[in-house]
C-alpha cells in the first residue's frame, strides 16, 4: 500500500510539473498567437516546426520506450558503470546518425516541404525551406535529449524531466515580448532551435549528481545496442501516428486557403499539451514498471494491472473532454485571443480544439496499451494497429473535408484514433486471453453520468459569464473559464463519491483527506 501511494503521489507530483512547464508553454503560444496571427508567416513557421521538430520528436520518444527498459534491466542485473556505458554508446551513435539527417535535410529541404506543403504559393513555399534550414540541427539536439530523459526516468528521477521545456519556453517568450519584430520570424526559428539545445543541457546537472560522466565511446556489436535497433523501426512507427495525423491534416490543409494550418496547430498544440500533460503523466511513472510486471506477473493478472491504469485514464480523461467542449471558446480566447488572433480566429480554433479532444479517451488508451504490448516483446500488433490509424485518418480526411472544411481534419483524426483504440482492445483481450470489459463499460458509463450532470452546471454559467465578462478584458477570459471549471470539478467530484468510483475513493484518500485532516489539526 505504501508502493502504491508513493506511485500515485509520483504521478501526480508529474503532473504537476508538467502542467507549470505547459502553462508556460501556454503563455508561449498565446503570444506566438498574438504576434504572428494566423497568415503567411505563421504558416510558413509552423510547417517549417512541424517537418523538423515535431515529426523527430516521435523519433525522441521512440528511444524512450526502447531504451528504459533496457536500461532498467541493466540497473537490476549488473551495475550503474555498465548502464552509462550503454547510454554513452547509443548516445554516440545516434548523434552520428542525427548529423547524416541534418546533412541532408539541409540539401533536400525544398522537396520535403514540396512533400508536405504542395498547396503553398512560391514566396510561402521559399519561406518556409528556409525556416526548415535553420531548424534542422534540432534533430541532433532531439537525441541527445530523449537519451538523457530515458536515463534519468530509468533512475526514477521524474522531477527534472518533467519541467526541461521551461528555459525553452523562457527564452521564446522573452523573444516575442522584446525582439520579435526586429528579428521576424527568422529569428523565432534561431531561437526555436536554441531552445532545443537548453532542454538537454538542464538535465546535466541532474546526470552528474547520479555519477553519470560522458564517454566517446562506440560498439555497434554491443548487444544492447542490437536489441534497441531491433526495436526502434517499429517503435517509433507507433510514436509517430500522431505526429503523422498531424502532417497529413496540415497537408489538406495547406490547399485551404491561408491560416488554415495555423488554426489547426494552434488548436492542436493546445490539445496535446492538455492531453500529454494527463497521460504522460501517468505512463513516465508507470512505463518502468511495466517491463517488471510483465516478467513477474501472468498473463491475466498483467491484464488485471493494465485494466487499474486504463480506468485511472477513464476518470481523468473524459471529463477533461467534456470540459475542452463546453468551454472550447473561452479556453481559446483565454490563451490566444490578442493583437492579430481575433474573435473570429478564435470561435474556428475552438472548434477544431473541440474535435481533436474528441480523441483524448482513445489517445490514453493506445498508449497504455502500446506500452503494455512493448513490455512484453511484442512489437508486431502495436504497428498494425498503428497503420490502421494512419490509413483511416486518411480516408476519414477525404470524406470531412469537403463538409466540414477544416474541423474536418479534426474529426477524422479523433475518429480514426477512436476505432484504433477499441481494436486494438480487443486484440490485447486476445493475447492476454483476458481483460474485464465490464469493469471498464461499468467505469466508462458511471463516469458519462458524472459528465453529464457536470454539463448541467457548466453550461448555463458559461452562457451567463459570456454576457458579462467574455469581451471585457484579460480578467474577464480568466473568470469565464475558472468559475465553470471550478464548478464543473466539484459537481463531477460530488457525483463521483456518490457513484461509488473506486478512482474517486483513491484519490481522496490519497490527498484530499490528508489535506483536510491537516487544516482541522492546525485549528
Amino acid at each position: 500500500m505504501n508502493n502504491y501511494k508513493k506511485t500515485v503521489k509520483t504521478i501526480f507530483a508529474v503532473m504537476s510539473l508538467t502542467f507549470f512547464a505547459k502553462f508556460l508553454g501556454f503563455f508561449r503560444d498565446a503570444l506566438l498567437g498574438s504576434k504572428l496571427g494566423a497568415n503567411m508567416e505563421s504558416d510558413a513557421y509552423i510547417m517549417a516546426l512541424n517537418s523538423t521538430s515535431i515529426v523527430f520528436v516521435s523519433f525522441g520518444t521512440a528511444i524512450i520506450v526502447a531504451t528504459i527498459p533496457i536500461i532498467v534491466r541493466i540497473l537490476n542485473k549488473q551495475t550503474q558503470k555498465e548502464a552509462f556505458s550503454f547510454v554513452n554508446n547509443l548516445l554516440n551513435i545516434l548523434i552520428c546518425m542525427a548529423v547524416i539527417f541534418t546533412v541532408l535535410g539541409e540539401v533536400f529541404s525544398k522537396q520535403i516541404i514540396g512533400a508536405l506543403a504542395s498547396g503553398f504559393d512560391d514566396y510561402k513555399f521559399q519561406l518556409t525551406v528556409s525556416l526548415t534550414r535553420i531548424m534542422f540541427p534540432i534533430i541532433i539536439c532531439i537525441c541527445i535529449t530523449y537519451v538523457f530523459v530515458s536515463l534519468l526516468q530509468s533512475m526514477e528521477r521524474f522531477k527534472i524531466t518533467s519541467i526541461i521545456s521551461l528555459p525553452a519556453n523562457i527564452i521564446m517568450i522573452a523573444f516575442l515580448c522584446f525582439f520579435s519584430q526586429k528579428y521576424g520570424v527568422k529569428g523565432l526559428a534561431v531561437v526555436t532551435l536554441i531552445g532545443w539545445v537548453l532542454q538537454f543541457l538542464t538535465m546535466g546537472p541532474s546526470l552528474y549528481k547520479e555519477g553519470y560522466r560522458y564517454r566517446l565511446y562506440i560498439n555497434f556489436h554491443d548487444e544492447y545496442i542490437k536489441e534497441f535497433f531491433s526495436m526502434i523501426v517499429s517503435i517509433m512507427i507507433v510514436t509517430s501516428i500522431s505526429q503523422m495525423n498531424i502532417l497529413l491534416d496540415e497537408k489538406q490543409a495547406s490547399f485551404l486557403g491561408n491560416g488554415k494550418i495555423s488554426f489547426l496547430h494552434y488548436a492542436n498544440i493546445l490539445y496535446q499539451a492538455i492531453t500529454t500533460t494527463t497521460v504522460l503523466g501517468i505512463n513516465t511513472v508507470m512505463f518502468p514498471k511495466f517491463a517488471e510486471k510483465a516478467v513477474n506477473l501472468k498473463p491475466k493478472q498483467y491484464a488485471a494491472f493494465i485494466t487499474s491504469i486504463i480506468k485511472l485514464m477513464i476518470f481523468i480523461l473524459l471529463p477533461m473532454t467534456a470540459g475542452i467542449v463546453m468551454l472550447r471558446n473561452p479556453i481559446i480566447g483565454l490563451v490566444f485571443e490578442r493583437g492579430q488572433f481575433s474573435h473570429h480566429a478564435t470561435n474556428i480554433t475552438g472548434l477544431i480544439f473541440a474535435c481533436y479532444a474528441l480523441g483524448m479517451m482513445s489517445f490514453g488508451v493506445l498508449d497504455v496499451i502500446n506500452k503494455a504490448l512493448y513490455a512484453r516483446n511484442d512489437k508486431k500488433t502495436p504497428v498494425l494497429y498503428g497503420i490502421i490509424i494512419i490509413g483511416l485518418n486518411m480516408l476519414l480526411n477525404w470524406l470531412l473535408v469537403g463538409k466540414f472544411d477544416v474541423a474536418g481534419l479534426a474529426i477524422g483524426t479523433a475518429t480514426a484514433s477512436t476505432i484504433g483504440a477499441a481494436l486494438l482492445l480487443i486484440a490485447f483481450k486476445r493475447k492476454m486471453g483476458y481483460l474485464d470489459m465490464k469493469k471498464l463499460l461499468y467505469t466508462f458509463s458511471k463516469v458519462c453520468i458524472s459528465c453529464c450532470m457536470m454539463g448541467v452546471v457548466v453550461i448555463p454559467s458559461v452562457s451567463l459569464l459570456n454576457i458579462y465578462f467574455y469581451d471585457k478584458n484579460l480578467i474577464g477570459k480568466i473568470i469565464t473559464v475558472m468559475i465553470p471549471s471550478v464548478l464543473g470539478g466539484v459537481v463531477y467530484a460530488f457525483v463521483t463519491m456518490k457513484l461509488k468510483i473506486e478512482e474517486a475513493f483513491t484519490i481522496y484518500n490519497y490527498f484530499i483527506k490528508p489535506i483536510t485532516i491537516k487544516l482541522k489539526g492546525n485549528k
